[in-house]
């Protein structure tokens, strides 16, 4: 019998790429990067202006334990049972003005 041991990192990357399919599917622009020596990151971007970016982590909270989308600079975005509220927030800190 062999057990599969998932980890953090994996999970962390699993969350991010629900996130991405959502965001793509949205319009926006998004890079995954997951190298062996940091927590993968989805660099997310707005299609008018690409320049306008955001880094996005998912990462274990350390109170409860539950998994939580993050900006690169550490502030919450959303939890990952919720990507919808993760790409709304996203949309909003990356719209050229006049887009909401």
């Amino acid at each position: 019998m062999s057990i599969q041991v998932t980890t953090d990192a994996e999970r962390a990357l699993g969350h991010l790429e629900h996130l991405v399919d959502r965001l793509r599917s949205h319009g926006w622009l998004v890079e995954v990067a997951a190298p062996g020596d940091r927590w993968p990151t989805a660099l997310v971007s707005n299609g008018e202006l690409p320049g306008l970016n955001e880094s996005v982590i998912a990462a274990p909270d350390h109170v409860g334990g539950d998994w939580f989308y993050y900006f690169g600079w550490g502030e919450r975005i959303a939890p990952c049972t919720d990507p919808h509220g993760a790409v709304t927030t996203l949309a909003r800190v990356l719209a050229v003005h006049g887009d909401l």
